[in-house]
């Protein structure tokens, strides 16, 4: 690499800041070990610990806690950086939204299965995949807003707990398996169901669960 490339940019006269060697080197070692933890979740390589990451990815086991000092911030990192942007395309924030994220959603499940059905299978996933749910409750509340308001407090809760629930890889997994259905048809059917739900919220405020 050119040694200029490591010496500060100049433009219009004023010193532009570079990245040093060291960031990028902390940034490419961060990112080994992520995708090591990744191939791991993918592999169905159980446990996944720091050990087995740092293994997989050629580094130090401190090097890997130095990065994700706790599991915690591991999985964070690995659902937020490499699992979910294989996956949902984001939680609805519109009433009009749900129907069509939820066919969306179904639809990269569908595309992305292997790895969808080991996040569902190995504790390691689970943990991660879990990690979405106080976002997808506080993504329904405000979608559902305008629907909610003469529901008590537990009845909302409940609502919401429900789309939550079928906006989610474990019900697209359930209409595969145990429903029998293949994907385009379990992606119409979850856009059925939620706005079947959502009629009912239109129509029938007195039928709370």
């Amino acid at each position: 690499m050119p040694v200029d490339s490591f010496l500060p940019r100049v433009q219009y006269g004023v010193a532009m800041p570079t990245t040093s060697l060291r960031a990028r080197q902390t940034a490419a070692t961060r990112a080994a070990l992520l995708d090591a933890a990744f191939v791991l979740l993918t592999t169905g390589a159980a446990p996944l610990t720091h050990e087995r990451v740092a293994a997989q990815a050629g580094a130090g086991v401190r090097t890997a806690y130095r990065h994700f000092p706790t599991q915690a911030d591991l999985f964070q990192a690995l659902w937020e950086e490499r699992v979910r942007p294989l996956i949902p395309p984001g939680f609805p924030r519109t009433e009009a939204e749900i129907a069509p994220r939820a066919a969306e959603a179904f639809q990269r499940f569908e595309a992305h299965e292997p790895v969808v059905r080991t996040v569902l299978a190995s504790p390691a996933g689970m943990a991660i995949r879990n990690r979405g749910g106080p976002e997808g409750r506080a993504a329904f509340a405000e979608a559902l807003g305008p629907r909610l308001t003469d529901y008590a407090p537990e009845e909302r809760a409940m609502i919401v707990a429900v789309f939550v629930a079928i906006f989610s890889s474990p019900f697209w997994e359930v209409l595969r398996d145990r429903g029998g259905l293949d994907g385009p048809a379990a992606q119409r059917a979850v856009q059925w169901a939620m706005r079947s739900l959502i009629t009912a919220l239109h129509t029938h405020p007195e039928n709370t669960p």
